[in-house]
Formats: C-alpha cells, structure tokens, sequence
C-alpha cells in the first residue's frame, strides 16, 4: 500500500501524519525530515514492546544517522501521572538529549501521551516522532493527550500534543483482535461526528469494511478523522473546540458511579448515546442521526452497557464530576454532524431523559440476569 501523507496545519507548527499498510520501510525517508542535523534519539517504549517492532525502528534511526539511546517506561506504576513525565525528563537528561535531538515513542496512547508532554517540556520543545501501537493512539496522538494525574487530582493534567510525526502502521491494528480495536472506533466516531455531515455519511459506507479489519477503510477513516480533530482544535469559535468532549461529560459521571472496572471506551460511547438523545431536545439534533449513530455502534461490535443506577445518582455524579473541570454543567452536544457546541440542558429534561436511559440499562441488566 502507497503511504498516505497527512499534513495537519496549525498557526505555527504542522504535524506529519503517515498512515498506511506496510509502511515501516519508509521510516528512515520519515525520520530524515525530523531534525536539521541526526546526531541523538531517545528511543521510548514499554519493556513489553514487540522485539522486531522495536529492532526496525532502531535500525531506522541509526541508518539516517542518529545514536540511539532506549528508555524503558516503568511497567508496574500507572503510567499517566506527572511523576512519570518527571522521570521521563531525567531520563532524556541521563542521554545527553539536547534541543536539537529527537525523541521517539512506540506504544499505546498513555506512552505517547507521557512522552509527547515530556518532549513539548524538554530544553523548552524538542521534536517528537510518534509509532502508537494501538487504534485510539492512532486517532488521538496526533491531536490530543491521555489527561495526566497529579497527586491526588486525577486526569485533570492535559495540553495538546505537538510531535513533528505520527506513524500510523494500520497492518498492527487490522492483524489485532476485533476487541482491540474497538477503543479506537469510539473515538473514531466522535471525530468524524464532530467534522462534518459529508464525512459522517461516509463513514456509514466504511462501517461494513472497517467491523471487517479492512486496511483500506481504516486508512480513509483515520485521515478523515485526522481532519476533523484539526478543524476543532483551530475554529474561531471557542465553542466548537470543545466539540471532541462529546460524550464525556456522561463517561465521566459514568466512571464515579460503576467503577474503573469497566473499559473506559465503552463508558465513552455510552456517553455519546445519552448524550445525542439530550440533544434531540436541546439543540433539535435529528433523531434519525441518534439511530445511525446506534446502528453503526452495534455494527462495529460496541454494545449498549447494562448496569443499574437510580436516576438522581446518575445526575449527582453528572453534576459532581463536572464540577471538577468546569463552574457550569455544560455538554457538548450536536446540532447537525460537523456543528458540536457546550449547551445548558434544563433540569427538567436532564432528568427525563436520565430517567429514560437508566431505565433503558435496567431493563438489559434484568434481561442479562434472566
């Protein structure tokens, strides 16, 4: 497969996104281009890092030119903390990296996430090279962090990423476990709900070829993705760049009342779902895009989650949780796909509708009992 190049421009900076099948071949061509003159690379990843992943990335370095120093990140701490990214900036200074270096991370979204602050943080920004592992990496490293914990503030540490490549080699997720992808398409389907009307009636035509591994769907889907995550970061309208927090809000009260049991992608589109029913009544949303929504989450394997919770719980934690991030309860919810603004929901609506959604989720658990 040709490598797809997607330039993603910014005010001052842009981010080199390479997506294809088979496309490892091609690093050294891609790290040539990322500093002025090869000299170091640290080298980051998990000690859990497939060997002939991280043998050809090496090679690749060293044949443009850089010596190559690994990191291995800590494997029995969680891994997005601020205590991290310290460790992680001793480590680039134990390795002699200076401004002019490169850091290079291989791995799921929370090392990328962990070395795209450390390399934004070093001798005041160095160039970054990106090869996540996963899907959701692939959608979000461009564009977006995993948020970051600090002491005991959780996940309340984010900035927007600026690596100078992203190396998205689709065979690592089309080869993978259906399941595996799964956290992706979720944020897949945010993206493209939060571009435009054109992209999400094209992503219903993939839906098909992507629940099916497909590597040429997966290849068009990301770079559309990758589009629409850059148009919300640089609209004129500070509404719309909270477009990609669609969901969130419901995923994170979600959390506080079922527990970090549940994977945190099928929170998010349980999110998505309630959150376009609000919708339907505060910003006129067309129902008919709430049921494509559903289908094509049934489709991709991504099932409605069964639980049981009293109504007032679920708005108590909607309104805490909140609270944490924001003065006001705000969603971010769709008026058309490619328009996601922060609304107020009135309390009577928010209450008829959570009512109608834990009610929804009762009723599967009973049947899941039976």
């Amino acid at each position: 497969m040709t490598v797809r190049r997607q330039l993603l421009n910014f005010s001052s900076r842009s981010v080199d996104v390479r997506l294809g099948s088979n496309i490892l071949d091609e690093l050294p061509r891609m790290f040539r281009t990322t500093v002025g003159l090869p000299k170091r690379a640290a080298l980051v990843g998990a000690s859990s890092l497939d060997e002939g992943l991280e043998t050809t990335v090496t090679h690749a370095l060293v044949d443009v030119g850089f010596r190559v120093s690994r990191v291995t990140l800590p494997d029995d701490t969680k891994l997005c903390t601020m205590d991290t990214v310290s460790w992680l900036l001793g480590e680039l200074g134990h390795c002699g990296v200076t401004h002019d270096d490169l850091v290079v991370c291989i791995g799921d979204a929370e090392a990328c996430s962990v070395v795209s602050v450390t390399a934004k943080l070093w001798c005041g920004g160095i160039s970054c090279a990106l090869v996540p592992t996963t899907f959701d990496a692939m959608v979000t490293a461009a564009t977006a962090i995993c948020p970051l914990s600090v002491g005991d503030a959780v996940d309340m540490v984010s900035i927007i990423p600026e690596p100078s490549l992203v190396v998205c080699e689709l065979d690592l997720v089309t080869e993978a476990p259906a399941e595996a992808r799964q956290p992706g398409l979720v944020h897949l389907m945010g993206s493209i709900m939060a571009d435009s009307r054109r992209a999400w009636e094209r992503l219903g035509e993939l839906v098909p070829r992507l629940a099916r591994g497909q590597s040429f769907a997966y290849v068009d889907a990301l770079s559309t993705a990758q589009l629409g995550r850059r148009s919300v970061l640089t609209s004129a309208n500070p509404s719309a760049r909270n477009a990609l927090q669609y969901g969130l809000t419901t995923a994170h009260a979600l959390r506080a009342c079922l527990g970090d049991d549940i994977p945190w992608h099928v929170l998010l589109a349980e999110g998505m779902r309630f959150e376009a029913r609000l919708a339907v009544d505060v910003t006129k949303f067309n129902v008919d895009d709430v049921f494509e929504q559903d289908d094509r989450f049934d489709d991709l394997g991504i099932d409605e989650l069964p639980f049981s919770l009293d109504p007032e719980r679920f708005i108590e934690a909607l309104k805490e949780t909140n609270a944490r991030r924001a003065n006001r309860l705000l969603f971010a919810l769709p008026k058309v796909p490619g328009i996601i603004r922060l609304t107020s929901v009135p309390d009577d609506v928010l209450l008829r509708h959570a009512t109608a959604y834990v009610g929804s989720r009762a009723e599967l658990a009973a049947e899941e009992q039976d």
